[in-house]
């Protein structure tokens, strides 16, 4: 099951995941397909091997299957640290039926259902707990300490700031509302698969979107 369910996603260039966490959706259903530029097997990242990396434009996605084992603390530790974006998908209940309409039903169940896939970075709790402080220090000036630095730009005569979260994410904020600014930043969510977050009103990014991100902001500020 492990092996073909590896060789499904090389083949397939693309999984059915759910939402990631810290992102926002307004759809009923919040899964979406994720298509990849490319897959690897069993490659190395540091002193970690996914059993898959799969190539997106706007950067690495480590998926692991789970079978008769999942990612102990210490991988889990690992992914946390390098900031990676990473799935674990659960093969451990699915059963093969000896037909084709069986393999049929494996290969869907697989590739796009959400519910058998969660995600290892970035986490749900972390990205709750980091939110909710978020909410706490912007109603407080006297804590700005303890919120991560931002690095300010100057775009269309409006600030806007760029602060990397705790646990990798970057999150892009417009200090006052410009109609012409909240569509920079649009096409740079897509661009780059950021959401906004309606809550705080401020749109996240991937952690290893950040260099490409200010390379962005530094052009527009210039222009």
């Amino acid at each position: 099951m492990h092996k073909y369910a590896k060789q499904l996603v090389k083949e397939s260039l693309g999984l059915q995941l759910p939402v990631m966490p810290g992102h926002h959706s307004e759809a009923a259903d919040s899964s979406a397909w994720w298509d990849f530029v490319s897959v690897e097997e069993e490659v190395w990242m540091g002193d970690f091997r996914p059993d898959l990396v799969a190539e997106l434009p706007d950067g690495p996605l480590a998926v692991e299957f789970a079978y008769t084992s999942f990612v102990d603390d210490e991988k889990q530790s690992k992914i946390t640290k390098r900031g990676l974006r990473a799935i674990e998908v659960n093969l451990s209940g699915l059963v093969v039926a000896p037909t084709i309409d069986g393999l049929i039903e494996l290969r869907r169940v697989i590739l796009h259902d959400p519910s058998l896939k969660v995600w290892l970075h970035p986490r749900e709790e972390l990205v709750a707990e980091d939110e909710g402080n978020d909410e706490v220090i912007e109603s407080d000036v006297n804590c700005t300490a303890v919120l991560p630095l931002a690095v300010r730009y100057t775009i269309q005569g409006l600030w806007v700031d760029v602060r990397v979260l705790p646990f990798g994410e970057i999150v892009v904020r417009s200090v006052s509302y410009s109609p012409v600014v909240v569509d920079l930043l649009r096409q740079l969510a897509r661009r780059y698969g950021g959401s906004y977050i309606k809550k705080y009103r401020n749109w996240r990014f991937a952690s290893w979107t950040h260099a490409l991100l200010l390379n962005e902001l530094e052009a527009l500020a210039g222009g």
